[in-house]
């Protein structure tokens, strides 16, 4: 039963790193220099 416990802290802790290490590629790696689109609005008349 202790082993059990164990194995699931681990998983639970390896978890959360792996979401911490994962974050700052995702969003760096995905836009490199372009800027966002804007969207062009008509102006009010």
């Amino acid at each position: 039963m202790k082993t059990l416990m164990l194995i699931i802290v681990a998983l639970m802790v390896a978890s959360v790193l792996s979401i911490l290490v994962i974050k700052p590629f995702e969003q760096g790696g995905s836009n490199d220099d372009t800027p966002p689109k804007t969207i062009q609005q008509p102006e009010p008349k």
